[in-house]
């Protein structure tokens, strides 16, 4: 009798790389992505002392239509992507830059006239949502009650 023979999911990785900065460490693959940080901070931590969380995100390099590209791995996606890794393969870390906020915003200053509080918020509302689409919702909100 002719048992059939299943195709079986190759086996999650054990290990995988993380690399930054050109240098490279092993470390166990993470369940979530706030596990990952915790991770890469641990295996650089020269670099990473320091970084708040909330800069350090990740990417995978794939091979797509013949060209290499790097492929950002969001919070929601991360173990749907740890799950279909192979042993060692390369996972970049990446330290986002510092958004620096000087001064209050246009709306709190005080107008001289009308017409300048007029364009100052005009001009403020075109900042804002601007500013808005290039940062995360939540980092938004937090940067305009400041």
């Amino acid at each position: 009798m002719k048992t059939s023979a299943r195709r079986q999911s190759p086996a999650p990785a054990d290990v995988i790389t993380y690399r930054l900065n050109n240098q490279m460490m092993y470390v166990p693959p993470a369940e979530s992505f706030d596990q990952a940080v915790t991770f890469a901070r641990s295996a650089f931590e020269g670099d990473l002392t320091g970084i708040d969380k909330s800069r350090i995100s990740f990417s995978l390099n794939v091979l797509a239509n013949g060209k290499q590209s790097s492929v950002g791995i969001s919070r929601v996606a991360w173990s749907t992507i740890m799950s279909h890794l192979a042993r060692y393969e390369i996972i970049d870390v990446h330290v986002q830059p510092e958004l620096k906020v000087s001064g209050p915003p246009p709306s709190y200053r005080s107008c001289g006239s009308t017409e300048n509080c007029e364009k100052e918020q005009h001009s403020s509302s075109h900042t804002s949502s601007t500013l808005h689409s290039l940062v995360p919702k939540r980092l938004f909100q937090r940067m305009i009650s400041a």
